[in-house]
């Protein structure tokens, strides 16, 4: 649990009902799929958001990713069938500037070929400066 103050969180506001919310596509009391209201690539665009106020992917209970993850997958599967999607983008943001609300969240978008999205840069990176990125995570991801 976070020491945010969850009476300040949108997410927890619209789960727990205070506030008005986008329409539900599941709500089981643990995870909720909320219909994304700016939808990037047409629709189907949803949100999975856990029902406990967690701040962000790294506050996550490792008991907790199973099933976190579960719930993701079967979302973006619902999606592709639901929507005759060609695949979709899971995107998860962890802090400013990305996460704009401090509850973590899935963003589920639906993607057909030639949606533009996401757009990629113009020029591909080096082999040296990709090795470099390389060693840079293997350190980190070795911390634990």
């Amino acid at each position: 649990m976070s020491d945010i103050d969850v009476s300040a969180c949108h997410f927890c506001d619209a789960l727990w009902g205070r506030i008005h919310s986008e329409p539900r596509a599941f709500d089981d009391g643990q995870f909720a799929v909320l219909m994304g209201r700016y939808q990037p690539t047409g629709p189907g665009y949803a949100l999975v958001v856990p029902y406990p106020h967690v701040q962000d992917l790294h506050s996550l209970p490792d008991d907790d990713c199973g099933p976190t993850f579960q719930m993701v997958r079967r979302t973006s599967a619902a999606v592709r069938q639901a929507f005759d999607v060609s695949g979709t983008t899971v995107m998860q943001n962890n802090g400013p500037p990305g996460q704009s609300v401090r509850h973590l969240h899935f963003h589920v978008i639906p993607r057909w070929r030639g949606d533009g999205y996401p757009r990629r840069s113009d020029e591909p990176e080096s082999d040296a400066v990709l090795e470099s990125q390389a060693a840079e995570l293997a350190a980190a991801l070795n911390i634990r």
